[in-house]
């Protein structure tokens, strides 16, 4: 085994202050935590260790951008599988060496852990911690559909995470009221809001958004593993949608790299994409794509974090699943809608005028850009640390 040192940790900096891992391994987890990590590495009490598991590809530019590198990065597999009991297994024999005897910081350092989402990464660093019997904290926790097969496999991932975890920090009053007829305690639990809205008010605040020059159209996602069955029905629903509705400027859909995904549209498309339609590789740059969720008319996706992004700029959003997780929006700016071209067309007609009523209004459901910072003085409390504010 490799000898580890923790590289980008000085233990020196430490000092008595508390160790909390950070784990992410997706660009939706660490847009979620870096105002956290922010607030964490300014603070006299604690030492976070951001820890990077390559559960997926993510660009260094985004974390460039907003200031911050991972203290460790995960060893990645030489051949990289998308396999999840291969990355699990994976993932816990690389925190035991990471954190190893010869390690900088060992496993009888750290004083906790903390996950976010329903992310493989976030599953693993909870069992982990679980099995150290080092405290376990949940950013967004207690969402849920109650099928496990939708969403698959993040409804189980989230629903084991949260009989792992010490102290959960619900988004909103129902992810509370779902975790207590759980059998959580609700001493344990902490409603503070969607660190979402803590990222994108600090994107806003330093004017890391880029907005494109297009305006008005429909933006498309479609990539969830319940939806690989209905790709071909959904690909024949874009391809004919700008003759059925109107007041839109053109189609934008981001192709996922899924082959699956891509052959299916070839194959309705065969070379024939409808004029306002326009197929476009992801955007990776989360500023930009942020740039194309405030602009756009209305979105269609099976995308939990798109459900949260157009919450907060108010475009109007069709929900592309049989369920969510995030009930709340369905009272707010989106809609489930099977796949058919009816109940779409349907949606896009109706959503015009939703757009235009809350053009440039913020929406607040997941809070006014402080979760963070509650977090941060959870974790205060639970340590026993002395502070002046109250809010509980």
């Amino acid at each position: 085994m490799t000898e580890n040192l923790n590289i980008g940790i000085n233990p020196g900096d430490i000092k008595g202050k508390k160790v909390i891992v950070i784990i992410f391994g997706t660009r939706p987890e660490i847009i979620k935590l870096f105002v956290l990590y922010r607030i964490l590495k300014r603070s006299e009490e604690f030492y976070p260790v951001l820890y990077n598991t390559a559960q997926q590809k993510i660009s260094g530019d985004i974390l460039t951008k907003i200031g911050i590198h991972p203290d460790i990065t995960a060893t990645e597999k030489p051949n990289r599988s998308s396999d999840l009991n291969e990355l699990i297994a994976h993932l816990l024999n690389d925190f035991n060496e990471k954190f190893n005897e010869k390690s900088q910081i060992k496993k009888s350092d750290l004083d906790g852990i903390i996950v976010q989402g329903d992310t493989a990464s976030a599953f693993t660093g909870a069992l982990w911690g679980f099995l150290n019997q080092i405290p376990v904290f949940h950013a967004e926790a207690g969402l849920r559909t109650y099928d496990k097969l939708n969403p698959f496999p993040e409804e189980f991932m989230r629903e084991a995470v949260a009989r792992m975890t010490t102290i959960h920090f619900a988004p909103k009053g129902i992810n509370r009221d779902n975790l207590i007829s759980e059998g959580i305690k609700s001493d344990n639990i902490f409603v503070i809001g969607n660190t979402i809205n803590d990222a994108i008010f600090t994107l806003i605040k330093e004017k890391k958004i880029k907005e494109p020059n297009e305006k008005n159209y429909i933006l498309s996602t479609f990539h969830r593993r319940e939806n690989w069955g209905h790709v071909t029905d959904y690909a024949k629903i874009l391809n004919t949608l700008m003759n059925e509705v109107n007041g839109y400027s053109e189609i934008l859909h981001l192709m996922h790299p899924n082959p699956l995904i891509q052959r299916s549209f070839d194959e309705v498309m065969d070379g024939n994409a409808h004029a306002k339609l326009k197929i476009m590789n992801p955007i990776h740059d989360y500023f930009e794509m942020l740039g194309y969720v405030k602009n756009a008319g209305s979105i269609l996706t099976d995308s939990g974090g798109l459900q949260e992004e157009s919450l907060f700029f108010n475009v109007p959003c069709g929900v592309l699943r049989k369920t969510t997780e995030r009930p709340e929006v369905l009272k707010k700016n989106a809609k489930l809608l099977p796949i058919e071209k009816s109940e779409v067309t349907s949606f896009l007609t109706d959503a015009i005028n939703y757009r235009k009523v809350h053009q440039s209004k913020y929406n607040y459901t997941y809070g006014f850009g402080d979760s963070s910072y509650l977090i941060y003085e959870i974790l205060k409390k639970f340590y026993g640390i002395q502070t002046e504010y109250s809010f509980i």
